[in-house]
């Protein structure tokens, strides 16, 4: 008798809930920190990431007679990606637009003053053009898809090589 699968949609609820937790965490202690980047906090975003989706995978693993495949680990964490991105992404579209709305406005500023100093005689269509592009990549709108996107990506990688890792077929 074949033994069923257990159901990733709450593995993948609480840990993406916690991965998203990870991300507005740090969001807002680089706020309070009144940073952009910081070589520590990605660090630690990093390691912590990566050990949730191993607690997640793992925790699928158990509950699946100790087998796991790549293609199942891969459900796991593109579910638990989804979940934690679309969170993160709805966190920062709040936080940059109500709470720390210059950030995009900072941005603006840069990407114009880098278009023209990387091309000084810019004018007419071109420019506006330049214009438009600057608009959209720096919308809330934008950001929040780059958040989901780069939650997708990387969840991808971490659980394909957590899957190999912990492989387990019959």
């Amino acid at each position: 008798m074949e033994n069923q699968k257990p159901s990733i949609k709450p593995i993948a609820y609480t840990y993406g809930l916690y991965l998203a937790l990870l991300s507005i965490g740090g969001i807002v202690i680089l706020y309070v920190i009144n940073q952009e980047k910081n070589w520590v906090i990605s660090t630690i975003s990093i390691i912590l990431t990566i050990m949730l989706y191993y607690y997640g995978i793992s925790t699928y693993k158990k509950q699946n007679a100790n087998l796991l495949s790549i293609k199942e680990s891969l459900k796991v964490g593109m579910a638990m990606a989804l979940i934690s991105g679309i969170i993160a992404a709805i966190y920062a579209v709040i936080h940059y637009g109500l709470i720390q709305p210059e950030f995009l406005e900072g941005k603006k500023e840069e990407a114009i003053q880098q278009m023209m100093t990387q091309n000084p005689n810019m004018e007419g269509e071109q420019l506006d053009m330049g214009m438009k592009i600057i608009d959209i990549t720096t919308s809330k709108f934008f950001m929040a898809t780059m958040f989901i996107l780069a939650s997708l990506f990387f969840g991808f990688i971490i659980s394909l090589i957590t899957g190999a890792i912990m492989k387990n077929d019959r």
